[in-house]
């Protein structure tokens, strides 16, 4: 008897693998999943239901996820739910009637054989995550009637060659595109206002990009890790640039950073191993900006006519740059805002400049320097350790000299100290053993300690 049974048991098995299954998916929407072609079909007027696939609410369907090989969607369905094709990895095409207003969160997230995709015009939003981990996708158009590009909604879409972004989207956010490694090109419309964070990062394959002049902010990471951007050109309309945008840009050689900027976050061009050359034209150049381990590599900067303030270490420890010209519009030099440019041999110093920082030129390989007229004290340490720097024209006006101003500035042989300064600090010529004249007027008051120690 047992035989028997067990024997009918396993003649229905076939049966139950072949069984068709349905059920409701919306107010008005029914589902029918047709085991003998694998095909899930959704009928029906109005919305589908959302099913929060990352909180363990999954789809009716959810049991046959690794089998369906197609979906039909019928006209008069509005909407596709959350996490609706989630997993559905063997579904290999869909198409979305028109009337579909929407796509829900995760809709089709990890739909690793899905190649294809015709979203319609009637479709206004695509939610977080739509489209992530589908990376069997190589192309997709996105109508016009989408106003914006949610979270991860093409995130490790690792296959993904191109896109097409409409003018109709204003926002690109967080993830959108990151770690679509086979991504080449992509053309930003000029309705884009925000690139969101992470926006791009690691999209490897990425050679080259445009920012409309629509665009006002670069999210942090947006464009991170892009190995292979040679080269991208940002507009007059962005104003901020978040942290790490452009680190680790391998193949990145020149930036130019317009005068809109105001704020460009810490660590932007870290691991920018490649970047050779810097142009500005921002209003103030800030240190944190330029805090990477390849900064030594960078052999030439541009300061436009627009740049007002050199910020305090913009510059320190540019290694490679060799020469730069300060223009007429800069009326400050912070502290220590070319330190340890050991390279650079000469400046150009315009007589707009009348402040300059304590250790502004420290350890560089300046030869000569004509100070502004419009300077009025020269800070501790501004040229110490310079010990290529064989003479300086201190101008009339300038009233002290800092303490180690000139500190083992070995090669300078003689100095003039014009009548309006009144004092010398601690160790300002420490060091200068090859200075063999000096003259000191009679206005000065005061001389600190060891000014002029072993000048010998």
């Amino acid at each position: 008897m047992k035989k028997q049974v067990l024997f009918a048991i396993l003649m229905l098995l076939p049966l139950v693998a072949m069984a068709d299954d349905s059920g409701k998916c919306g107010e008005n929407l029914t589902w029918t999943y047709k085991e003998a072609t694998k095909t899930l079909t959704i009928s029906g007027k109005g919305e589908m239901t959302d099913y929060n696939y990352f909180n363990s609410k999954y789809s009716p369907w959810y049991s046959y996820r690794e089998n369906i090989l197609k979906v039909n969607i019928g006209e008069g369905v509005t909407s596709i739910g959350g996490g609706a094709f989630g997993g559905c990895c063997g579904l290999t095409s869909i198409t979305i009637p028109n009337g579909v207003t929407s796509i829900g969160d995760w809709a089709f997230y990890n739909c690793a054989s899905l190649i294809s995709v015709t979203i319609p015009n009637s479709v206004t939003k695509i939610g977080e995550g739509a489209f992530a981990s589908c990376t069997g996708l190589t192309s997709i158009t996105i109508p016009n009637s989408v106003t914006s590009i949610s979270s991860s909604a093409f995130y490790q879409c690792s296959n993904l060659t191109s896109i097409t972004i409409p003018n109709s989207v204003t926002s690109i956010y967080e993830e959108a595109f990151s770690d679509c490694s086979s991504l080449t090109s992509i053309t930003i419309p000029n309705s884009v206002t925000i690139i969101g964070e992470f926006a791009f990062s690691s999209c490897s394959s990425l050679t080259s990009i445009t920012i409309p002049n629509s665009v006002t902010s670069i999210g942090r990471w947006a464009f991170w890790n892009c190995s292979g951007l040679t080269s991208i050109s940002i507009p007059n309309s962005v104003t901020s640039i978040g942290d790490y945008a452009f680190a680790y840009c391998s193949s990145l050689t020149s930036f130019t950073i317009p005068n809109s900027v105001t704020y460009i976050g810490t660590d932007a061009f870290n691991g920018c191993s490649n970047l050779k050359r810097l142009t500005f034209y921002c209003k103030d150049v800030s240190a944190e900006w330029f805090n990477y381990e390849y900064k030594s590599n960078i052999q030439q900067v541009f300061i436009g006519e627009s740049v007002e303030t050199i910020g305090n270490n913009a510059f320190k420890d540019f290694a490679g740059l060799t020469s730069i010209e300060i223009p007429n519009s800069v009326t400050s030099i912070g502290s220590s805002a070319f330190q340890g440019c050991s390279s650079l041999t000469s400046v150009t110093i315009p007589n707009s400049v009348t402040t300059i920082g304590k250790n502004a030129f420290n350890q560089t390989a300046l030869t000569s320097v004509k100070l502004p007229n419009g300077l009025t004290k020269i800070e501790d340490g501004t040229f110490s350790w310079c010990d290529k720097l064989t003479s300086i024209e201190i101008p009339n006006g300038v009233t002290s000299i800092g303490s180690s101003v000139f500190q083992y500035c070995t090669s300078l042989t003689s100095i003039e100290i014009p009548e309006s300064v009144t004092s010398i600090g601690e160790s300002a010529f420490y060091g200068c053993r090859s200075l063999t004249s000096v003259t000191i007027p009679n206005s000065v008051t005061s001389i600190g300690d060891g000014a002029f120690y072993y000048c010998i």
